[in-house]
């Protein structure tokens, strides 16, 4: 079973702000700036969406609550920035709301792109077996529209680092063998809980850390190919490991017996040997109908 992130990994990693609401008389540009100092060292794939805007505030004693928003002191008020409820104790509705001192001033919308080989890799996995999911902190309509158009099924919406975890403990209770491919600061924990755990390479440090593997490309494709060639490899080893083991069934007991010379057997162990490793080499082969891994 493969489970995937959304933000920054389904889709292109870069957000871009849609539309801004302002409140109690807030300063459009003001709300903006602010909100830019809040995201500029948060490592959250969101942060995007606010890197094209100029700020000269500074934010204080920043804080990070995955899965919620941030929060921070800028000048004599304390700011945050996020989910409703979070942010102002409003009700969720999927928007990123800012507030200063718990009053709500500002609210914006974030629209994101899925990857151009998003849904391509997506078939590929559910053509080698496997099973895909949608785990996204996101709200659940958008995360819903995202997956249909991906080929997903299976969606999770609005879950917390924790939540992510505890899923993904209950599949692996179920015995599914878990593959997580995440990329931001919240999916670190479940990464380092997975079977099997993939970063993208433009993703937050600590999520690549934590991950088995880390995609350089930025293509999805890599990863039904890396499955691909895992079990090719497993194949091979097999095979190496069955000759292995006959040949020295058959020749040590006739070594043993004098029934083959020193040098006959010297021969035969090069032989052996060679032949693993040439059948080692067909990895580095393109597979028929398909792409070098």
């Amino acid at each position: 079973r493969a489970v995937f992130d959304k933000t920054g990994t389904l889709s292109n990693g870069r957000p871009q702000l849609d539309t801004v609401g302002i409140f109690n008389g807030t300063d459009p540009d003001d709300a903006l700036a602010i909100a830019a100092a809040l995201e500029r060292d948060s490592g959250h794939p969101l942060a995007h969406a606010f890197s094209d805007i100029h700020s000269d505030h500074r934010a204080g004693q920043l804080h990070s609550v995955p899965g919620h928003g941030i929060e921070a002191r800028i000048g004599d008020a304390r700011w945050r920035l996020g989910r409703a409820e979070f942010a102002a104790g409003g009700e969720d509705d999927g928007a990123l709301w800012l507030a200063r001192d718990g009053i709500a001033v500002a609210r914006f919308t974030i629209s994101e792109a899925m990857r151009e080989d998003a849904r391509a890799a997506v078939e590929a996995l559910q053509a080698q077996g496997l099973q895909v999911e949608l785990c996204s902190g996101d709200v659940h309509a958008p995360v819903r529209r995202f997956a249909a158009a991906i080929g997903i099924d299976a969606v999770r919406s609005r879950q917390t680092p924790e939540q992510k975890l505890t899923h993904v403990r209950d599949l692996q209770s179920r015995g599914d063998v878990v593959a997580m491919v995440g990329d931001g600061l919240n999916d670190a924990p479940v990464l380092a809980g997975a079977d099997v755990s993939i970063a993208m390479a433009e993703g937050a440090a600590l999520a690549q850390r934590a991950a088995d593997f880390v995609v350089t490309s930025p293509s999805l494709l890599r990863i039904p190919e890396a499955i691909a060639l895992a079990r090719r490899t497993q194949v091979i080893v097999r095979q190496n490991l069955a000759w292995a083991l006959g040949y020295n069934l058959l020749a040590l007991p006739l070594a043993a017996t004098g029934h083959v010379t020193p040098w006959i057997a010297a021969v035969g162990m090069a032989l052996s040997s060679l032949l693993v490793t040439l059948n080692a080499l067909r990895l580095g082969r393109r597979p028929v109908g398909g792409a070098r891994p």
